[in-house]
């Protein structure tokens, strides 16, 4: 039997937290003090695409097909028969 729509893969989120409890362990371990300066903006590099999150690209639609679009004033309805109406309201 399949998994609810929405809920979380047992071993998925394991994993999950696995790495992240290594991570967190590993990062408090460092000592920024002995790092040279590219260790550094490595570090901030790296440390960047997981706190500001990124910009997602937009896709560009199509240009659609210009229409030509007629406007016709019509003074008085009288001047008109009801076909001529007619067709200019369908068209």
């Amino acid at each position: 039997m399949p998994r609810p729509k929405g809920s979380l893969n047992k071993i998925t989120s394991e994993i999950k937290d696995k790495i992240a409890d290594l991570i967190s362990g590993v990062i408090e371990s460092l000592d920024t003090k002995l790092m040279s300066q590219q260790e550094k903006l490595k570090l901030i590099q790296i440390g960047l695409q997981y706190v500001v999150p990124r910009l997602r690209s937009i896709e560009q639609k199509e240009p659609q097909e210009q229409q030509n679009i007629t406007i016709e004033i019509i003074d008085k309805l009288s001047d008109y028969t009801d076909d001529q109406l007619d067709n200019a309201i369908k068209n």
